[in-house]
């Protein structure tokens, strides 16, 4: 069976959504046969690379809403982050153009690391630990999940795998699908959003052919 993961580094509902994916298919007999593919997804290709403060400050703007709105609209979030063992740090982190990022996805995902570096970049997008605007944030974090430096320095530098990117995006219109995170089983069936990893275990399964 073939999996394809459509997500957003930008999103942090992929971040917890992956997360329990990967705890889910961990307790899945047969998982050895399970090909994972992560898709590239913007949820806002006309970000700017780098936006002005932090998250709650690009909130506020995109949604129209204050400050202290944004902060109450997150406490779901910065909450089933704890129950997944990730720590949201809004105040530090800001909001980049994914763009770049998906790109060395594409290229980890030539070496089979793309879930390692998925998660890297999560974790520096929604603490603020790395700007993934930078093309050199962007190879050490693609560097460390192990890419072959030469290789991340040069994509980093240059367009490279923005066909793909696009084409991702594309696909995932002819899918039907408009929100993220969105796993897709063999392209016969679905599940979306940041599901609990009972949910996702047996969503797995029974794409396999082996739940009850």
């Amino acid at each position: 069976m073939k999996v394809e993961i459509f997500s957003d580094v930008a999103c942090p509902f992929c971040y917890i959504g992956t997360r329990q994916f990967a705890e889910a298919l961990g307790e899945v007999d047969g998982r050895d046969g399970i090909e994972v593919r992560w898709r590239s997804f913007q949820l806002d290709p006309t970000a700017p690379r780098r936006a002005e403060g932090d998250l709650y400050d690009h909130l506020s703007r995109k949604f129209g809403i204050s400050r202290d709105e944004a902060k109450a609209m997150n406490e779901r979030v910065v909450s089933m982050g704890h129950a997944a063992g990730i720590e949201f740090d809004f105040e530090n982190a800001f909001a980049v153009n994914t763009f770049d990022a998906h790109r060395m996805l594409q290229l980890a995902g030539q070496s089979g690391v793309e879930a390692s570096l998925a998660d890297a970049f999560f974790a520096a997008y929604f603490t603020g630990s790395a700007d993934l605007s930078d093309p050199a944030d962007l190879t050490r974090l693609a560097t460390e999940a192990g890419v072959e430096a030469s290789r991340a320095e040069a994509v980093a530098g240059s367009d490279e795998f923005a066909t793909e990117v696009r084409s991702d995006q594309e696909l995932a219109g002819l899918l039907g699908i408009t929100g993220v995170p969105a796993f897709v089983f063999d392209r016969s069936s679905a599940l979306s959003g940041a599901q609990p990893v009972e949910v996702m275990r047996q969503a797995i399964e029974r794409a396999a052919g082996t739940g009850s």
